[in-house]
């Protein structure tokens, strides 16, 4: 269980519900899902709190918050999409898996869609012999 409060839904527009929300936090591969308490999340996974939609991991950061100095224990989640999370562990260890473990899921999906892609099957041409331009000499 965390506290969380939503400050950004993007770039340019604040959270319409800036309150604290003490809520069941699940890091689901490369998402993140909130539920109302773990009962909530074990016996109907479907009913998310608030009906609210998993959050993207994808291009997003998370980083202990040091500059919210109103709570102890708090780290920032930053999205792709400019939305901003604050939210609140235990202690420090809590937060430090909670950023490091965040951080790992996005790292990864973004080092797998940054690898360039290769070149179908057949597509090579390997014992072709170079073509030369107009331009170029034959050298004897």
């Amino acid at each position: 269980m965390l506290v969380r409060k939503h400050e950004w839904e993007s770039t340019t527009k604040k959270a319409s519900n800036r309150s604290w929300d003490r809520i069941c936090v699940v890091l689901k591969g490369t998402q993140i899902l909130f539920y109302k308490d773990q009962k909530t999340y074990r016996t109907r996974p479907e009913e998310t709190f608030r009906s609210e939609l998993p959050v993207d991991l994808i291009g997003g950061t998370a980083e202990v918050a040091a500059d919210y100095t109103k709570k102890k224990n708090v780290f920032r989640l930053r999205l792709a999409n400019g939305g901003d999370y604050l939210f609140q562990a235990n202690d420090d260890d809590q937060v430090n898996l909670w950023v490091t473990g965040i951080n790992q899921q996005a790292q990864i999906h973004e080092e797998a869609s940054g690898k360039s892609q290769t070149l179908p099957p057949g597509s090579e041409k390997k014992d072709e012999p170079k073509k030369r331009s107009f331009f170029t000499l034959k050298k004897n």
